[in-house]
């Protein structure tokens, strides 16, 4: 019995330390703190966070759990990657932030009941008899200690979850999200246009364009917010760019071959079925408008059973997304379709059409194609997926290990001029420097979104440097390479850029009056065969999305509110896109805003939009915290640990 409650609780304990670890680790990691202060005055100790001492025994213990979870997440694998994952630093910085997180949660009045901590140890199975009562102090104590811990230890650690848990649940409660705002998001995520995109760029106009200095002071005058900035930081990193370094990584065949063997759930194909479907809609939704649309749907049924299903599919089918092609839905497997469209379309024999078959949309008429059987796709053809999967896996461990050792040989020489940092460069590291932005910036161009880096590096000067930390292209290690303090550029300093900018402007909007003066033109033949004469390029957009990029043209907002308010088959007005050309397009298709929908699925896109920005919260709300408390680690110990190879 105590071994079976040993390994009940074993498996419990881990999956609840790795929930932990992932929601403090994913977002509140920073790579780079406390390195200035090296190992003076700490023996014995990993880590000071302001006046508490974190003990090398803490370390150990945390490192000895931080080694399982990865086992874990890395299965087979993991021995294969173990000397690329600086397992020391991701430790003490994971204690260090969680340390921090919760005594924000101690300041805001969040606290722990010793009812709390009881009910949640009483989840636990191994800590309950068949009955559902406690087991008991001394069997409690026993299986404690058979795990490695005490009851002190094991309550303690419970407690921190729970206050985690609590904070995230006061916090979330406040945050308010617009419904205004769920609905653009929805239809930012939702909605969707093809079409076909003529651009010209604003350097086709130029020549042909001059700017006096009166227009360069009118630009001046009318765009002041252009040349008036606050205080804003440029920030130099290092890059380990993700998509080099994984071109610099090979997975062995016969690691490929033994990830397929233990892993075929991966690659198993369910059952699936291809049909064809005549949907009938009731004109209303009451009894008499369900039951005309079953007497027309079980007359169209008569005609389809010896008729040309696909012809009437055309003819009588009321679902636009399938009506052209006959009716046609592709193959699908179970769990894409509604419950009863799916259960009738499995029912049938290839060539079989169904009785009307009632769904929330109406009445379906269903004609079973071909069916294909559950198989498992063969090594041959997944060979290229297993090998993207492992090299992915292994190129987040080694980017943080080179960045690391960036960090490291930038600290030991004392790096701190751009050429020094240039000299860091290769295949796989590039240098950069982002623009000027300032502390009301939610984003970093280069570096994406980071609260916490935004928040370190509005209070940094000039030289601090940190890192490894991650973003979205991969590891950087970043400087701040300089300040300049709030502000307006004089004219007599702006005057070359004011006039470079009035040239533009005059040049752009030259350019899109051409563009909106050839629209009958436009209008009466494919784009892509009048790009070339107008100096442009023409592509084709499929299921564009609102709010994303543009090959060629990058974020372009005033474009995609024009394309989104044409209808199927116009021209939008001819549009300038930020300041560097004019676009204009023809919309080919639309997935329009369905309010039906958007009303079944806004509670949980809200739920899902409060985490985010919950997140955001509690990311900015560490990142001061590190800022108020002094935090020096203990170099000596955590490089005790450190991978060895490399």
């Amino acid at each position: 019995m105590l071994k079976t409650l040993r390994d009940q609780f074993v498996h419990l304990k881990w999956i609840l330390w790795f929930v932990v670890f992932l929601f403090v680790f994913f977002i509140f990691v920073d790579w780079g703190t406390g390195r200035s202060g090296r190992s003076r005055g700490l023996a014995g100790l990993a880590a000071r966070i302001g006046n508490v001492s974190i003990s090398e025994s803490q370390f150990m213990k945390e490192m000895r759990s931080t080694e399982q979870r990865y086992r874990q997440m890395y299965g087979d694998q993991f021995e294969g990657v173990r000397d690329k994952i600086d397992l020391a630093s991701i430790t003490i910085q994971n204690i260090v932030d969680r340390y921090l997180l919760l005594a924000e949660a101690r300041k805001l009045g969040v606290e722990v009941t010793d009812k709390e901590l009881l009910d949640k140890i009483m989840t636990y199975p191994a800590f309950k008899r068949t009955d559902g009562s406690f087991v008991g102090d001394d069997l409690y104590a026993r299986i404690l200690r058979a795990n490695q811990t005490s009851p002190e230890e094991f309550e303690d650690s419970l407690r921190q979850d729970l206050a985690m848990q609590k904070l995230q649940q006061a916090l979330a409660a406040g945050i308010m999200i617009p419904e205004s705002d769920v609905e653009s998001e929805y239809r930012r995520r939702n909605e969707a246009a093809s079409f076909d995109v003529l651009y010209v760029p604003v350097d086709r106009a130029l020549a042909g364009v001059t700017a006096t200095e009166a227009d360069a002071k009118a630009y001046y005058d009318a765009n002041q917010p252009h040349f008036t900035h606050p205080a804003q930081r440029q920030l130099r990193y290092l890059l380990v760019d993700d998509v080099r370094l994984r071109r610099t990584l090979s997975v062995p065949d016969s690691q490929i071959a033994d990830y397929y063997s233990k892993h075929q759930q991966e690659f198993a194909a369910p059952e699936q079925v291809r049909a064809r479907h005549i949907l009938i809609q009731p004109k209303t939704k009451d009894d008499a408008g369900w039951s005309a649309a079953l007497a027309k749907a079980r007359e169209v049924r008569a005609k389809a059973t010896a008729g040309d299903f696909a012809a009437l599919a055309k003819q009588y089918s009321e679902d636009p997304g399938s009506k052209d092609s006959g009716g046609e839905l592709q193959w699908f497997p179970r769990g894409r379709m509604v419950k009863e469209f799916e259960n009738a379309a499995f029912g049938l024999k290839p060539g079989e059409v169904s009785a009307p078959v009632k769904s929330q949309y109406g009445y379906h008429i269903i004609q079973l194609e071909e069916r294909r059987p559950a198989t498992t796709n063969p090594l041959a053809e997944v060979r290229d997926v297993i090998r993207e999967k492992l090299v992915e896996s292994l190129s987040d461990a080694e980017g943080n290990r080179r960045a690391t050792a960036l960090r490291d040989k930038i600290d030991a020489a004392k790096l701190t001029t751009d050429d020094q940092w240039h000299t860091l460069t290769d295949d796989v590291v590039t240098s950069n420097v982002t623009p000027f932005f300032g502390a009301q910036d939610e984003m970093i161009a280069g570096l994406g979104r980071d609260p916490e880096l935004l928040t370190e590096a509005k209070v940094s000067k000039e030289g601090f440097v940190a890192g490894p930390r991650r973003s979205s292209r991969g590891w950087v290690v970043y400087r701040v390479a300089k300040v300049r303090p709030a502000g307006t550029t004089p004219l007599t300093e702006a005057k070359d850029e004011a006039m470079d900018a009035a040239k533009r402007a005059k040049a752009l909007e030259k350019l899109r009056a051409e563009l909106d003066s050839r629209r009958p033109a436009l209008a009466s033949g494919p784009l892509a065969g009048q790009a070339a004469g107008l100096g442009g390029t023409a592509q084709t957009l499929t299921d564009h999305r609102r709010g994303t990029a543009i090959q060629g043209l990058g974020m372009a907002p005033r474009l995609d509110d024009a394309v989104f308010s044409t209808a199927v088959g116009a021209l939008t007005p001819a549009v300038i896109v930020g300041e560097r050309g004019v676009a204009i397009a023809k919309i080919t298709a639309k997935k329009a805003f369905d309010p039906a929908a958007y009303a079944k699925e806004k509670i949980a896109l809200r739920d899902s939009m409060v985490k985010e920005e919950l997140q955001r919260l509690i990311s900015s709300m560490v990142a001061e915290a590190k800022r108020e408390n002094p935090i020096t680690i203990n170099s000596e110990v955590v490089e005790r640990f450190k991978p060895k190879s490399g």
